[in-house]
C-alpha cells in the first residue's frame, strides 16, 4: 500500500543525512589537517633551529634567490590541476589521466626552462653561485606536477587523514633526515636543495602508491581542456599572488647583500612557513573541498563560509599577535644568536601572515564558486598596491629592511579587505555580519598580546628559552579565557559543534566533554543541527 508523502520524507531524510555527513567529513578533515599542522610546525621548528645554526645567512640568501624562480615555476608545474579535480562536480577517468599527463609534461618543461635560464638568473642578481642551486631545485618540478593528481583526488574524496600522514612523513624524511644529515656533513646550501627535492619526490610516490590512479595518457583533447581550462584561469590569480609574495624579496636581492637577504628570508619563513604554508593549507584545503560540495546551495555555502572565517580568524590572529610580541625570544631560541636583525622583521610578518591566511579563506570561496575574475582583480590590486608601497619605502631603506616588511604587512591587510568585499558580494551577506564574525578574533588577539607582553615584562633578564616558554603558556591560557569570556556566544556554540562532529570531544558526558564545557559552555548551543 502506498503511503502519501513517503518518497518526499525519504528525500528529506537523505538531505539531512547528507548535510550531517558533509559537516562530519569537514570537521574530521579539519581536525586531521590541524593535527598535521601542529606536527609540521614542530618538525619545522626543529629543522629551522638546526640548519640555522649549521649554515650561515649567505647560504640562505642563495636559497632565497633560487626560490624566486622555483616558486614561480611551481605555479606552472601545478597548473591548478589539483583544484580542478576537486572543484569539478563530476569527474571521469579520462580527466584523471589527462591531469596526470599534463602535470608530468608541464613539470618537465619547467625543469628544462629553469636549467637553460639559470645562468641568466645568476647575472640578474650579480651572484653566479645561484645558477647551480636553481638547477638542483628545478629537479623537483616533474615530481610536483605528477603529485597534483593524487593531491586533488585525496582532497576531492576528503581523505585528509591519509593526506596528513603523507605530508608529515615526506617532510620528516626529506628535511629532518636528509636535509639535517647533509648539513651536519658540511654540504652547505646543497643540504637545503636535497631536502626540498627529496620531500617532493616522496610525496608524489606515496600518493600514487595509495591511490594507483590511472596514468595512461588520454588521447582526446576535451579532457585536457576541461582540467586545464579551470586550472589555467585559477593560476592567473595564483601567479599574481606569487608576484606580490616575492616582490619584496626581489627588491632586497637587488639592493642588499646575500647576508641581509638571508636575515630577511629567515624572518619571513619563521612566520610564513608555519602560518602561510602549513596552517593556511590545513584550513583552505578543507574549506575549498567542503565549499565546492555545496557551491550550488547558497544558504549552506553562506553558513559554511561564515563559520570557517570566524573560527579560522579566532585561531590565526591571536597566534600572530603572540608571535609579534614574542619576536625577540622566538628568534633567539629558534634561529640562534646570529639572527638578531630578524627580530625587527617578525612583528610585521606576523601581521602580514595573519591577513594572508584570512585572505586565502575568502579566496577559497571564490575558487569554489569559480568566481575567478573577481579573485584576479583582488590579486592584481594587491600587486600594484604593494609595488607602490615598496617604492615609497625604498628611500627609507637605509634605516633597515624592516620598512619593506612594513609595506608587505600594509598590502596584505588591504588585500584581506578586498577579499572580504568579494565574499560580501558573492554571498550577498550583510556587511555588519561580516565584521561581526571578526569580533571574537579581535577580542582574543588583544588578550593574547597583553598576556605575552606581561610575561615578557615580568621575566625580563631571564634566559630567552624560559621567557619564550612562559609567553607560550600565558598566550595559550589567555586564548582559552578569551574564548570563554567572548561577548559573541555563538562562536562557542559553533566551535563545540565542529569539535563534536570531528569526534574530538568524545562521548556525551565523557571527561573531554566535561573539560570542554568549562571553555565552550555547551548550554549556549542553541543552534540545532537542522538550522546548521
Amino acid at each position: 500500500m502506498d503511503v502519501p508523502g513517503a518518497d518526499r520524507a525519504s528525500d528529506d531524510t537523505s538531505g539531512v543525512v547528507g548535510r550531517a555527513n558533509l559537516t562530519a567529513q569537514a570537521a574530521s578533515g579539519l581536525s586531521w589537517s590541524v593535527l598535521s599542522t601542529v606536527v609540521l610546525v614542530g618538525a619545522n621548528l626543529a629543522y629551522t633551529a638546526t640548519v640555522s645554526r649549521l649554515l650561515d645567512p649567505a647560504e640562505f640568501g642563495l636559497m632565497a634567490m633560487a626560490n624566486l624562480v622555483v616558486l614561480f615555476g611551481q605555479f606552472f608545474a601545478r597548473m591548478g590541476l589539483a583544484s580542478s579535480l576537486v572543484q569539478k562536480p563530476e569527474l571521469s577517468e579520462d580527466e584523471i589521466r589527462a591531469a596526470s599527463t599534463a602535470g608530468i609534461v608541464i613539470g618537465l618543461v619547467c625543469l628544462g626552462l629553469a636549467w637553460l635560464l639559470a645562468p641568466a638568473v645568476g647575472d640578474l642578481f650579480h651572484t653566479p653561485q645561484v645558477a647551480p642551486v636553481l638547477r638542483g631545485l628545478a629537479v623537483s618540478f616533474p615530481f610536483m606536477g605528477w603529485s597534483m593528481t593524487g593531491l586533488g583526488l585525496l582532497r576531492r574524496e576528503m581523505r585528509f587523514r591519509a593526506l596528513s600522514v603523507i605530508t608529515v612523513g615526506s617532510y620528516v624524511i626529506g628535511y629532518l633526515v636528509v636535509g639535517v644529515a647533509l648539513a651536519l656533513l658540511g654540504a652547505g646550501v646543497w643540504s637545503l636543495v636535497a631536502a626540498t627535492v627529496t620531500s617532493t619526490l616522496i610525496q608524489a610516490v606515496w600518493q600514487f602508491a595509495l591511490l594507483h590512479h590511472p596514468m595512461r595518457p588520454a588521447l582526446r583533447w576535451p579532457p585536457y581542456r576541461t582540467v586545464c581550462g579551470y586550472g589555467t584561469r585559477l593560476q592567473v590569480a595564483h601567479v599574481l599572488d606569487y608576484v606580490g609574495g616575492n616582490l619584496d624579496t626581489f627588491t632586497i636581492a637587488r639592493i642588499a647583500s646575500p647576508a641581509v637577504l638571508g636575515q630577511y628570508s629567515r624572518a619571513y619563513y619563521l612566520v610564513f612557513q608555519p602560518l602561510g604554508n602549513y596552517l593556511a593549507a590545513a584550513l583552505t584545503n578543507v574549506a575549498f573541498a567542503a565549499m565546492s560540495r555545496v557551491q550550488e546551495d547558497p544558504v549552506r555555502l553562506r553558513r559554511g563560509y561564515l563559520s570557517t572565517m570566524s573560527l579560522g580568524a579566532l585561531l590565526v590572529f591571536p597566534l600572530c599577535a603572540g608571535m609579534a610580541v614574542a619576536a625577540p625570544e622566538l628568534v633567539a631560541v629558534v634561529l640562534g644568536p646570529q639572527w638578531g636583525p630578524a627580530a625587527w622583521l617578525v612583528p610585521w610578518f606576523a601581521l602580514a601572515g595573519g591577513c594572508h591566511i584570512a585572505s586565502q579563506l575568502s579566496q577559497s570561496l571564490a575558487e569554489a564558486r569559480a568566481e575567478l575574475n573577481r579573485s584576479v582583480a583582488v590579486q592584481l590590486g594587491y600587486v600594484l598596491l604593494l609595488a607602490v608601497l615598496i617604492l615609497i619605502a625604498l628611500p627609507f631603506s637605509s634605516r633597515g629592511v624592516w620598512v619593506i616588511a612594513a609595506a608587505v604587512a600594509a598590502a596584505e591587510l588591504l588585500r584581506y579587505v578586498g577579499y572580504l568585499v568579494v565574499a560580501w558580494r558573492v554571498l550577498e551577506l550583510p556587511a555588519a555580519r561580516v565584521w561581526q564574525a571578526h569580533v571574537p578574533a579581535a577580542f582574543a588577539a588583544i588578550g593574547v598580546a597583553l598576556a605575552v607582553a606581561g610575561v615578557r615584562w615580568a621575566l625580563e633578564g631571564t634566559p630567552a628559552v624560559a621567557v619564550l616558554a612562559g609567553e607560550i603558556a600565558a598566550g595559550a591560557l589567555a586564548l582559552v579565557l578569551c574564548i570563554r569570556l567572548c561577548p559573541v556566544a555563538g562562536v562557542r556554540a559553533d566551535l563545540w559543534l565542529r569539535l563534536a562532529k570531528a569526534g574530538v570531544l568524545g562521548p556525551p558526558d565523557g571527561r573531554r566533554q566535561r573539560v570542554a564545557s568549562l571553555v565552550l559552555s555547551p548550554p549556549d548551543l542553541a543552534v540545532t543541527e537542522e538550522e546548521r
